[in-house]
Formats: C-alpha cells, sequence, structure tokens
C-alpha cells in the first residue's frame, strides 16, 4: 500500500493541473476580440483605391472649320484659310491677283468700283483688273498651256455655260478641293437654288454666282396704252394696231437667232439638248411646233429683212415697234431714247409657259492660281466676297441692272420691287427659266440650229410664209442628223 500511493498522488496531480491549463487556454480564447471575414468584392463593388491613378490628358481634335465673316454672310472655312484672310486684312502678307471680264464699259466702271472696295478692305491683294479682255475664253486657255501664271486671269467671269468646256479641259479649279463640306454647304443656303447649282458640274463646285441674265418681253408704255401684255392673244393685238411696213413701223422687234427664240420652243415642250439624258431633241414635236408659230404668228409683224441685234434694237429705240425681246445688257441704251418701259415675262402661247435661257454669271478660279498657295487663297477670298456682299450685289443691280441670286438680295428686291421695276421684272420673267447646258456637247447643238434657222429665214423672206412653215420638220432633222453625227466625233 505504501509503494503506490505515491503514484496515485502524482497522477491525481498531473490531472488537476490539465484541468487548470484547460480552463486557461478556454477562458483566453473566449475573451479573444473577434475578426470578422471579409466578404468578396461583388462585380458591382469597386474596392476603394489607395493609390491614385495615373491621369492621361484629354486629347485635343484638331480644329476643322472657323467662322468668318465674308462681304455679309458668315460662313464656316478651313483654319488655315481664316488664317490668309486675316493676314491680308492686316496687310501682313502681300498677294496680287489677276481678275479679267469681258463687258461693256459701262459694267466695266461698276465692276471696278467693287475691286477698289475690295481692296481697301483687304490691303494685302492687289486686284489687277484692265476691264474687258478680248477673246477672253481663248486668251485663258493660251496663257494656261503656256503656263503664264503671271499674265493669265486668275479669276474671271461669264455666265455659266463655259464651265464644262473649261473644267474638261483642266483651265478651271474645282472649289470642293479646297473647300470643305461645311463650307459648301454654307454657300449653298446662300444663293438661290438654280444659281447655285449652275456652278456644280459632274458633282463638283467650280464657280460662284453673282447674277442671272436672260430675256423678257420689254413694252414701250406710251405706245401700249399703259399696258404689259401677259397673254400672246393681247401681245397680238397691240402688234396688229401697230404693224404697218410702208410706215415702217412693226408690231414686234426681236433678235432671231437659236437663243432668243428658245422661249417658243420650250412653251411647245421643245428642247435643244437635255444633258440630263443626254439627249437631243431639235426635231422633237415640241422644237417643230416652236419654229413653226414662230413664222406664222411672229414674223408676220415683224421687220424680218435685217433680224440681227442692232436692227432689231434700233426699231425699238426709235418708237417704231411697241415692244421688244431683249435681255437687261440693252437696258441702259433702251432708257436713253424710251422715257417709259416696262419688262415682264414673254407672254404665255393659249397656257403655255416660254422658258427662255438664262446664264448665270459664275466667277470662276482658274490652274494659274494654283501655282502659289496666297495666290489661290486670294482669289477664292476674292471671289466669295464679291459673290456674298450685298452692298456690292446692291450696287450691281442699282447702278449696272445685273439681276441678282443672292438669296438676301433677292428677298430685298421682291421688298422694294416698286423701286427696282425693270430689274423686278427681269427677275419674274427668268424665275421660271431654263439654264443653258454646261455640257461642252452643247457647243456642237449651236451650229446645226442656227443654219436650219437661217435657211427658215431666207425661205420666208423669198418664198413666203406657207413655204416657211412647210420647210421646218425638214431643216430640223438635217440639224438633228448633223448634231448626233457631230458627237460621235
Amino acid at each position: 500500500m505504501a509503494t503506490s500511493s505515491p503514484r496515485i498522488i502524482i497522477a491525481v496531480a498531473a490531472l488537476l493541473v490539465l484541468i487548470i491549463i484547460a480552463g486557461i487556454l478556454l477562458v483566453t480564447r473566449e475573451g479573444a476580440p473577434t475578426t470578422p471575414t471579409s466578404p468578396t468584392p461583388t462585380p458591382t463593388q469597386t474596392p476603394p483605391i489607395t493609390t491614385p491613378p495615373t491621369q492621361t490628358p484629354p486629347v485635343t481634335q484638331p480644329e476643322t472649320v472657323r467662322e468668318l465673316v465674308i462681304g455679309t454672310s458668315k460662313i464656316r472655312v478651313p483654319p488655315d484659310f481664316y488664317e490668309f484672310v486675316s493676314k491680308v486684312k492686316r496687310g501682313d502678307v502681300r498677294v496680287t491677283i489677276n481678275f479679267w471680264t469681258a463687258m461693256m464699259p459701262f459694267e466695266v466702271k461698276i465692276i471696278d468700283k467693287a475691286v477698289k472696295q475690295f481692296e481697301s478692305e483687304y490691303p494685302g491683294v492687289k486686284i489687277q483688273y484692265t476691264g474687258t479682255v478680248a477673246n477672253m475664253k481663248e486668251a485663258i486657255k493660251a496663257g494656261i498651256i503656256a503656263g503664264d501664271v503671271e499674265n493669265t486671269a486668275h479669276v474671271f467671269t461669264w455666265a455659266h455655260d463655259w464651265t464644262g468646256e473649261m473644267a474638261d479641259g483642266g483651265f478651271i479649279v474645282s472649289l470642293s478641293k479646297y473647300l470643305p463640306r461645311e463650307t459648301i454647304e454654307d454657300l449653298r443656303k446662300e444663293y438661290a437654288a438654280l444659281a447655285f447649282s449652275s456652278g456644280v458640274y459632274k458633282l463638283e463646285l467650280y464657280g460662284l454666282p453673282w447674277a442671272i441674265e436672260g430675256i423678257a418681253l420689254v413694252c414701250n408704255l406710251d405706245m401700249t396704252g399703259g399696258a404689259l401684255p401677259g397673254k400672246f392673244s393681247q401681245l397680238e393685238e397691240i402688234m396688229k394696231r401697230w404693224y404697218n411696213p410702208e410706215r415702217k413701223t412693226y408690231g414686234l422687234a426681236w433678235q432671231i437667232d437659236p437663243y432668243h427664240v428658245y422661249p417658243l420652243i420650250t412653251a411647245f415642250g421643245g428642247f435643244y439638248y437635255d444633258e440630263d439624258r443626254d439627249a437631243v431633241g431639235v426635231n422633237s414635236a415640241g422644237a417643230v411646233e416652236g419654229f413653226k408659230f414662230l413664222l406664222s404668228k411672229v414674223f408676220p409683224y415683224m421687220f424680218t429683212g435685217d433680224l440681227g441685234h442692232e436692227a432689231q434694237l434700233s426699231i425699238f429705240e426709235e418708237g417704231r415697234a411697241p415692244c421688244i425681246v431683249t435681255g437687261p445688257w440693252n437696258i441702259p441704251r433702251i432708257k436713253e431714247k424710251v422715257a417709259r418701259i416696262a419688262v415682264g415675262p414673254i407672254p404665255e402661247i393659249d397656257g403655255m409657259k416660254p422658258k427662255p435661257f438664262s446664264g448665270i454669271k459664275l466667277l470662276w478660279i482658274t490652274k494659274a492660281a494654283e501655282a502659289d498657295r496666297n495666290r489661290l487663297y486670294a482669289s477664292i477670298l476674292f471671289a466669295l466676297w464679291f459673290t456674298l456682299n450685298d452692298d456690292v450685289t446692291r450696287m450691281l443691280m442699282e447702278e449696272a441692272g445685273f439681276i441678282p441670286v443672292k438669296v438676301s438680295s433677292l428677298d430685298f428686291l421682291r421688298a422694294n420691287r416698286d423701286k427696282y421695276p425693270i430689274i423686278a421684272g427681269f427677275s419674274m420673267a427668268l424665275a421660271d427659266s431654263t439654264p443653258m447646258p454646261k455640257s461642252v456637247k452643247m457647243a456642237k447643238v449651236w451650229g446645226p440650229v442656227a443654219e436650219a434657222l437661217s435657211s427658215m429665214i431666207t425661205i420666208y423672206n423669198e418664198k413666203g410664209r406657207e413655204e416657211a412653215v412647210a420647210s421646218v420638220s425638214k431643216l430640223l432633222d438635217e440639224a438633228q442628223k448633223k448634231i448626233l453625227e457631230a458627237f460621235k466625233g
């Protein structure tokens, strides 16, 4: 018994020690702070960023266009052109351009006044303008072919029908090449639709419009009883009253050529050449009827011995005819002789409306201007300024009788038609006109039509009205054939 007691005591003591240690550990665990488990971030939760990110500076897009006031209009232009304009306005850049026209002396005088106004506003640009240039189109071609960029025209103006020939030959510059879409869009809004489209060729803008011209009926109010006939039947009554060849008075004066008689062709639905369809209609039913009407209903009241410009204009100026079919280019001369005149559309024929050819005066930039960027930009600036300036347009209208095509100028004209009755009359007469074709093919149409018309006049004078009317179809068939053969060549 004595040997086993110590062992028991030791075992009990060891057990007690283990119980005490276990208790201490348990108490320590229960009293310790609990560390929460961090949840896993979901896609919608962004963990906090303690380090600031590296910041990328914003990308600055290059400026594509800037607004600029040219003339009296605000348009968007390329930045480099904007800077050029600013420099020539300050005189920091100096450049000279040549401007050519082929106009009458009184027109040259007014154009020169506009040129000087431009130079005053943009002293960095000197414009060499000497007035009318003889045989202008061929002179421009020759200069460009010879590479004479200093003495050839850099800017010139004429009716829009030169566009096709000059563009296809590489003699004029496409403005679409240098002006962005925004500029073209702004320009489109500035001009009448017919005028803007006249400068567009093969979907590119070549010319900027500034005036329209065409023929209308001009009457001496002292001979018509103060009336301006709106129907052919009314005009016919006036012609009958005045036709008396023994006294050398006639019912109507009218220069006769393919251009001037075109309203009668269109009144019956005819045409010479349709460039949209590339179709020739010289012998179309409408053309045949139009020429027959001229011979049977108009010629009997006219002096047909000389149907040229000078003879017919003199008849009207001298008071030997109550009315004349002519254009605004003759108005200054007419006003020197005829005190009271009125202008209006060529009268309707049984409800059918004659549509004369219209020519839209454009400003073009020639290939010679491209040799130097400053000269090119100066040329474009002058063309923009000339066509976008209401003050210049009004001066050209008031002092030279030019008919405006800028929308704001047309609005002014309509609001003040009583002040400008002659210009308003031409504007009304040309509102529904037929723009001359721009295609180079039209040059091959005029000749054969002129030959056919000349033959009709000869037959009329030598054999009489019936023979002349009977010859129309055959002569126009021959003209049509010649034109089609010329197109093949």
